[in-house]
């Protein structure tokens, strides 16, 4: 108000003929000035060649308010322009609004096309690692049996740990675990991948589970390449039974069960026979740590 107070006051210094103006006409002549002063408050700010023209089509209006053809002329001008410098905020606006909605189409266009990747990733995987619904059956079928035959497993070995004792009264150290020079070939090529030894009950080999394994029971990557490297190994032994043991420490009983199931598939897929592949318990492994146990596999040949 006081900007239009100040202006006003200018005009009328500036054309003292205003004395003689009607009040109808004063009237609009205020009106005119509070509507630039509305305009100049409110949204962005006016141009300076528009502003300009504007206060100059004022000017004329003070100075010819007292000739009311004139004025008129002069009224119709200034209206003009404020329906032009209301065009000009309209179209600025939805320039800006246009702007703001092709940002937002842009967004969403690389949100969508980031979706369609992920998706036809994950339809990559799926189709990689997805079995027919005869081999799903049977696989669920196998690991529900090897789930019954972990207790007779944990039997087993417990018979082998009270035997082992018996077996080796009267023998060195170096008779129940050989050395790496005493290995047989496939035994001395899975040193380059896990820690190996022979022993009286079979063939030992012993991973860190974390080599295996991500933060979760999934096998990692590198703990894939791993296991497929050591399959390729073990198709070459000539172990009757290859026993799969996780130890339970630090993530329990249930943790290790899925572990121990998760290798002995990948196994199976990298082509080691079935027949020979069996769960067993990991109670008395070092915490941590995954074993392959060779049953019946000669340690030199």
């Amino acid at each position: 108000m006081r900007a239009h107070a100040l202006l006003a006051a200018a005009l009328l210094l500036s054309f003292p003929a205003l004395a003689s103006a009607d009040v109808a006409t004063t009237r609009v002549l205020q009106q005119s000035l509070q509507r630039l002063h509305n305009a100049q408050r409110s949204g962005p700010a006016i141009p300076p060649a528009t502003l300009s023209a504007l206060q100059e089509s004022l000017q004329m209006m003070t100075r010819d308010q007292v000739n009311p053809a004139i004025f008129q002329v002069d009224k119709a001008i200034f209206d003009a322009r404020m329906a032009g410098l209301q065009e000009q905020r309209q179209s600025i606006h939805q320039q800006t609004n246009l702007n703001k909605l092709q940002q937002q189409v842009q967004s969403l266009t690389r949100r969508h096309q980031a979706l369609q990747n992920e998706y036809a990733q994950l339809r990559q995987q799926l189709a990689s690692k997805t079995m027919t619904g005869a081999q799903t059956q049977h696989l669920q079928a196998e690991i529900q049996q090897q789930k019954q035959m972990l207790q007779a497993e944990e039997k087993h070995l417990a018979s082998l740990a009270k035997q082992a004792p018996n077996s080796l009264n009267g023998l060195s150290s170096s008779t129940a675990i050989t050395s790496a020079t005493s290995l047989p070939a496939y035994g001395k090529a899975l040193t380059v991948y896990a820690r190996v030894q022979a022993a009286s009950d079979g063939v030992h080999v012993t991973m860190p589970a974390d080599s295996l394994f991500g933060s979760d029971n999934r096998l990692s990557s590198d703990g894939e390449q791993r296991l497929q490297a050591i399959s390729r190994i073990l198709k070459q032994s000539n172990a009757h039974e290859i026993l799969v043991r996780v130890a339970p420490q630090p993530l329990g009983a249930n943790a290790a069960t899925q572990r121990a199931e998760a290798i002995l598939r990948n196994l199976r897929r990298n082509g080691v026979p079935d027949q020979s592949l069996a769960l067993a318990t990991g109670s008395g492994l070092t915490a941590g740590t995954a074993e392959l146990l060779l049953v019946n596999a000669s340690p030199t040949s």
